[in-house]
């Protein structure tokens, strides 16, 4: 699977990015394909999703997912369950100049790599403007 990197400097300390970014009921507030996210236990949680799968068509999916968080490390990580696109992804939190700078990682078997770099974009500045206020 591919992996795709970036990463972007945010105007918050790094242990409240952090706190923000770990707590999985805020995953739809930025990540924009995400609708719905429920704890099942243990990492786990049941997630509904509304992909593109061709321009101008969106369908509904629902899905398992995993999910660890590294307090220590400032490292959140999250992957799929089954299904037929896998997916995995770490957001890491470092300090950077009196902020953060997020570090995203995201490996996926999707084939369209544009559509995967435009949501690792999408995502970031998502976590941005939310964060910064």
């Amino acid at each position: 699977m591919p992996e795709y990197t970036d990463s972007i400097d945010i105007a918050v300390a790094p242990g409240l990015l952090f706190d923000y970014l770990a707590d999985v009921s805020n995953l739809p507030r930025y990540m924009p394909r995400l609708t719905a996210v429920e704890e099942i236990g243990d990492g786990a949680v049941e997630v509904t999703a509304c992909p593109m799968i061709e321009p101008g068509k969106q369908v509904e999916v629902k899905g398992r997912a995993w999910t660890r968080v590294d307090k220590p490390g400032r490292m959140f990580s999250w992957g799929s369950v089954g299904g037929r696109n896998g997916y995995k992804g770490t957001f890491d939190v470092d300090p950077q100049d009196g902020g953060s700078r997020l570090i995203v990682r995201i490996t996926s078997e999707r084939g369209d790599a544009d559509a995967v770099r435009a949501g690792l974009q999408d995502t970031m500045s998502a976590i941005k403007r939310i964060v910064e206020g």
